[in-house]
């Protein structure tokens, strides 16, 4: 080990020698004297860049004698200047109305993680999107190291996330920084955002930044959409697979002038081919119809910046036994049977004006959503009539100059979730203003403080205040450090987030519906990029520990026909390493590896246990080649899964009594042929055809009390064939 460090640190220093500082200002070209603040300024094809001060001013390090320098600005036109013996510039950057378009093309990494931003954030490109058939927003994260993808039970067909071993409810998420997939649709949201509509996804791990809200525990997802301000003017996708699931999208859009322009948005899909491959007289996957529309708008001029929009959803889903008649009421007949009918309506506006003074701005968010589910699980019903609305005022600017910059503001959350269980009322009604300040010290390329807090006053928890911290030093030469602490909190929605219990014939028991989780989440990272040949290897090196103070626990232990719900009593954390390498072996080859462990532990009543249905670890490995003009694209990905705690169940017909979860290895791959605007793709998904066997317990049986569909720790699901087809019209056509 000592002498690894020795050769690191040699390698290191003598980069470092061998580096060259660049420096320069950046002005306005019809304002010569007018310098911009805050451009981003990067080499190509890498993610190392720094921004401009004040004065715009920049400094930053080249490596290679011939590098390509990019200066992007927001109204600008991108510019680039190839660097050879310079070490100091002056840079113009005209403004974007002086052409009628300019079209920028160049090969980029499917995920990559920011050398400035001092949160560890990884962004997830549309190229990453587009490896595999990604149907939804939880289906978008099946290549991705970070991120696990499970069924929450055998009958309802949604799917949930884990992030740092935590369920997803714990990481926010965020359409372009706005808040979405709270309180009730916690359970079913990730369904409900189609992989054609999105953009680009960022993934921040910890508590993020204050001024998003104190919701964040262990990280945050934030997803953009397409927008009119994108290259796409037009696109169609249609995917089948063998199962009988058929999806359908299309998305147009056009600028009506300068200075507006809008985006219209619609998928539509169905699973309507009854399944019971494993003969337990359940049907595999529900019988699914959904539709899902969004309309948004920008608006752009010199000084104000403005999006905003609309969005509609609706959904079916009918499930259970498959002699189940769903034109008849459950009372009506024997067979066991699941529907969930969801109606969704939100809209949006972000509005920015830019002040006199650079760098400094004002930025109002706003929005509301109605959701609305009734649903059934054989004789126990769950209908929800959930409004939330929110609204965001940040202030932005910096002290003396733009090595100090902060942001503050004021936002208000207003959450009425009316949840009837069995008609009886679970949920609850929450208002909570709230003021916040954060501090962002940058003194150098190289050093980044960035410090919040928050004060909140809810009107069912009273006061509370939310600090967080994030540090980064980056090294000269090829290593980011990056260190990170603070809290957050969340109202939890105890049915709602646990609908997967429903499918069982367990009995609920609720202490207190209106518990108020809080946990510290503490972070180490690493991110270093190691020259091989030609090229760089990238490896990022975390650590995360989140602490709760309080949190819901669901105990399925102390009988194995009860889930009790209440408040922790002593103590509850998880830890998660993670390492991850990225690296292009050859030409048009990019290989990524990665490995988490995981370790969460718990008390139910008053023994520390592990949490069940939580991977030990999970490793990855995936590759992908683009041929020449990417004509062809080969993707595959391998991911290796470690065995779970399974609940200790005093039920005879149960085999999951006091043992551990099997370990199990799944791949996906796919093949696709590309031409100028059309795109066609053949892929599978479980190609090992690992299946979890006897998933429902006691099928034959669904009203006797040992019936249960929620012990899931592995694919429902055998080897499944899908084909593709896409076409997109770029605005050069």
């Amino acid at each position: 080990m000592r002498n690894i460090t020795i050769l690191i640190l040699c390698t290191l220093i003598t980069f470092t020698v061998n580096a060259k500082n660049i420096e320069g200002w950046v002005y306005d070209a019809k304002d010569t004297s007018a310098p911009l603040v805050g451009v981003n300024i990067y080499w190509s094809g890498t993610i190392n860049g720094t921004i401009s001060n004040a004065n715009g001013y920049f400094k930053l390090t080249q490596q290679n004698k011939n590098s390509t320098l990019v200066f992007s600005y927001v109204g600008y036109q991108t510019d680039s200047i190839l660097i050879n013996d310079k070490s100091s510039l002056t840079i113009y950057l005209k403004t974007g109305t002086d052409l009628n378009e300019v079209t920028i093309t160049e090969r980029v990494n499917a995920h990559s993680i920011s050398k400035i931003n001092p949160i560890l954030t990884q962004n997830i490109s549309n190229k990453e999107l587009n490896k595999f058939a990604c149907c939804n927003l939880s289906e978008s994260f099946e290549t991705n190291a970070s991120i696990d993808v499970s069924y929450a039970d055998a009958v309802s067909g949604i799917k949930q996330i884990k992030m740092l071993g935590l369920s997803g409810r714990y990481s926010q998420l965020l359409f372009e920084n706005i808040p979405i997939i709270r309180g009730a649709e916690t359970a079913f949201g990730l369904d409900y955002i189609p992989g054609t509509w999105m953009e680009s996804i960022q993934v921040s791990k910890g508590t993020s930044a204050v001024k998003n809200g104190y919701e964040s525990i262990t990280g945050q997802i934030n997803i953009n959409y397409q927008h009119s301000e994108n290259n796409e003017k037009l696109h169609y996708y249609v995917y089948g697979n063998q199962d009988g699931k058929v999806e359908s999208n299309a998305g147009i859009t056009f600028n009506l002038n300068d200075k507006w322009g809008t985006t219209l948005l619609i998928h539509g899909g169905s699973n309507a081919r009854k399944l019971d491959i494993n003969n337990d007289g359940f049907l595999d996957k529900p019988i699914t119809y959904s539709g899902n529309f969004l309309n948004r708008w920008n608006y752009r001029s010199k000084k104000v910046e403005a999006r905003f929009g609309v969005s509609y959803l609706t959904e079916t889903r009918k499930g259970g036994q498959t002699n189940f008649d769903h034109s008849k009421n459950q009372s009506e007949q024997t067979p066991y049977g699941i529907g969930i009918d969801v109606q969704r309506l939100n809209a949006f506006s972000k509005i920015g004006f830019l002040l006199s003074r650079p760098n400094t701005s004002i930025g109002w968010i706003a929005s509301a959503n109605y959701f609305q589910r009734e649903s059934f699980y054989g004789n126990q019903t769950l209908d929800v009539d959930q409004y939330n609305a929110y609204t965001n005022l940040i202030f932005q600017s910096y002290i003396g100059s733009s090595k100090h910059t902060y942001n503050t503001g004021f936002s208000l959350n207003y959450d009425s979730n009316e949840e009837l269980f069995n008609k009886n009322n679970v949920g609850f009604e929450e208002l909570v203003p709230g003021v916040f300040f954060e501090y962002n010290f940058i003194p150098s390329e190289q050093f980044s403080l960035l410090l919040g807090v928050r004060n909140d006053y809810s009107t069912l928890h009273g006061n509370f205040i939310t600090p967080r911290a994030h540090l980064k030093y980056s090294f000269p030469a090829y290593i980011t450090l990056r260190g990170s602490v603070g809290k957050g909190y969340r109202t939890a929605s105890i049915v709602s987030e646990n609908t997967q219990f429903l499918a069982s014939s367990r009995k609920f028991y609720i202490e207190d519906n209106t518990i108020q989780e809080e946990a510290w989440n503490y972070g180490l990272s690493m991110n270093s990029e190691i020259p091989i040949g030609s090229k760089d290897a990238t490896l990022t090196i975390e650590l995360f520990r989140t602490d709760f103070k309080n949190q819901l626990i669901v105990d399925l232990e102390q009988n194995s026909n009860e889930v009790h719900f209440y408040n922790l009593d002593g103590d509850s954390y998880a830890h998660s390493l993670q390492i991850e390498a990225f690296y292009e072996l050859f030409k048009r080859f990019e290989l990524t590896t990665g490995f988490r462990w995981n370790n969460v532990k718990a008390t139910y009543g008053s023994t520390l246990k592990k949490v069940p249905f939580v991977s030990n670890y999970k490793g990855m490995i995936s590759g992908q080649y683009r041929s020449n003009l990417d004509k062809w694209q080969f993707d595959a990905t391998l991911q290796f899964h470690g065995s779970q705690r399974l609940p200790i169940l005093n039920n005879t017909l149960s085999e999951l009594n006091d043992k551990s979860s099997d370990e199990y290895i799944t791949m996906i791959a796919q093949v696709t042929k590309n031409y100028r605007n059309w795109s066609f793709y053949v892929g599978a998904e479980n190609l090992t055809n690992f299946i979890q066997e006897n998933a429902i317990i006691d099928p034959e049986n669904p009203f006797g009390e040992t019936f249960d569909a929620s012990q899931i720790w592995g694919p429902l699901y055998g080897r499944m064939f899908y084909v593709g087809i896409k076409y997109n019209l770029d605005k050069r056509f």
